[in-house]
């Protein structure tokens, strides 16, 4: 079985950005990306919500986000809103790395 279809079976699945910004624009595109996740919520089948993440001491952000199957990921990117998106951070970002996770274990504090 394919990566894919394991993960369209077993899902939820997290979906990691590591993004590098250009130098000076970290403020910039935080402040973007919370505006688009805000807009997000209950706007997006299958999304289950996001954590956005800047360094302490650099140009970088990573956001982590659940959704229920690859396949409903992949249909954000095509929508227009998301294009839209893309057009407002795409020129603040100098490098983006993405990849697909499954949680294979997890505790959490009581």
């Amino acid at each position: 079985m394919s990566q894919n279809a394991e993960n369209e079976q077993n899902g939820p699945v997290a979906f990691v950005n590591i993004f590098t910004l250009k130098p000076g624009k970290l403020d910039e595109f935080i402040a973007l990306q919370k505006i688009n996740l805000d807009r997000s919520v209950g706007n997006v089948p299958g999304w289950r919500g996001s954590r956005l993440h800047r360094a302490i001491d650099g140009d970088t952000a990573i956001m982590i986000s659940t959704f229920d199957s690859v396949a409903d990921h992949k249909r954000v990117h095509q929508t227009q809103g998301f294009a839209e998106h893309i057009a407002k951070v795409g020129p603040l970002i100098e490098s983006v790395t993405p990849a697909y996770y499954q949680v294979v274990h997890e505790v959490k504090q009581a």
